[in-house]
């Protein structure tokens, strides 16, 4: 692994890894190279990677950047394309991969993945709506469990059931669909639903405020923006 900071690399070695701040030679000494920085910083890893690279088998984390760029950018390598997500920090990753067909090292790449979660083939046109889904995902999560503990608080919970109530109503409930895959949520809803109950009188603001528009319209943003990011990025590289 490399690192920039003295105080990541310190970190890296503390936990058992083999660290160093010398990407080009890392490259140089690896059979499997994953680019996991951003996507601004792309442009200068590739410049210093680019002559070690060739013959190498490449797995790109970085959101937006297509295999093409990748290709131009990196010549000779062999690209694949994964997306995973914030979970991986505690091994339940939901990972997206696209591997060129007819790669001999495709399934061990996948194999390495799956060491940290859940991971699902997706075609490469696909990719950056996976990114906007699975990898913006837990924050758009975490916004909507953000604003369910204030709506708790606001009615009188206290602030530790609050907390304890949404995220434990959330993981339950995910399950519940998750063990009865047959069931839409919409059905879900439908069961707990009585007239002029308590639970149509939350849906009815919810609708009301255009709630489930405006996950559509944040998920389609996030798509959109995917796709601005990667022109960005190879404006920079090819000029």
């Amino acid at each position: 692994m490399t690192a920039r900071s003295s105080e990541t690399l310190n970190r890296l070695r503390s936990m058992g890894l083999d660290a160093a701040s010398c990407n080009r030679c890392a490259v140089r000494e690896s059979d499997y190279v994953f680019l996991a920085v951003k996507p601004y910083q792309f442009p200068a890893v590739a410049r210093d990677i680019r002559e070690e690279i060739a013959g190498k088998v490449v797995v790109s984390v970085m959101a937006a950047i297509s295999t093409r760029v990748l290709h131009e950018a990196l010549p000779g390598a062999e690209i694949h394309r994964a997306m995973p997500n914030l979970n991986i920090r505690i091994r339940e990753s939901l990972t997206g991969l696209y591997s060129p067909p007819g790669s001999k090292h495709a399934e061990e790449v996948r194999r390495m993945l799956s060491c940290f979660g859940e991971v699902y083939e997706v075609s490469e046109e696909l990719m950056d709506a996976w990114t906007a889904v699975a990898g913006s995902g837990p924050a758009i999560v975490a916004e909507f469990l953000d604003a369910f503990f204030l709506a708790s608080l606001a009615v009188g919970l206290p602030r530790s059931t609050a907390r304890s109530l949404v995220t434990k109503l959330l993981e339950t409930t995910a399950r519940y669909l998750s063990e009865h895959s047959d069931l839409h949520p919409a059905e879900l809803r439908d069961e707990v639903t009585t007239p002029a109950g308590t639970t149509i009188a939350a849906i009815g603001i919810l609708e009301g405020r255009g709630f489930k528009s405006a996950v559509i319209e944040a998920v389609r943003a996030a798509t959109k923006r995917a796709g601005e990011i990667e022109r960005e990025i190879e404006k920079k590289l090819l000029g």
